[in-house]
Parts: structure tokens; C-alpha cells; sequence
């Protein structure tokens, strides 16, 4: 597989000091992931005071 700019390596520090290093492709799935947990989160408060969310998934069964 040929290399991409997904695989380009990235290195930081974030506010402790604390240095990484990673691909952009590993660093962007959290931030999809991390989305998800807080739709999740106001789907859930939404619901327990009565409300139904509007299904906003792209692909709907």
C-alpha cells in the first residue's frame, strides 16, 4: 500500500509537557470516535427528560 498523507508522522506536546508522536491516521480516529461518544451523550439526556432525537444517521434501516 503506497504511503499517504495519512501516514505522515506527527509529533507535539500538549499543555503538560508531555511529548508524542504519531501517524495522522491513528490521531484522526479518536477525534471520529470521540464525536460519536458525545452524540451518544445528548441522544441520552435528550431522552430522559421526554424528548426524541431526529435520527441523524447517514444510512438509515
Amino acid at each position: 500500500m503506497p504511503n499517504t498523507d495519512l501516514d505522515k508522522i506527527i509529533s507535539y506536546t500538549n499543555s503538560k509537557g508531555r511529548e508524542f508522536t504519531y501517524s495522522v491516521r491513528d490521531m484522526l480516529i479518536p477525534v471520529a470516535l470521540h464525536g460519536q461518544y458525545h452524540r451518544g451523550q445528548i441522544i441520552s439526556r435528550l431522552r430522559a427528560v421526554g424528548i426524541e432525537p431526529v435520527n441523524v444517521d447517514f444510512i438509515q434501516l
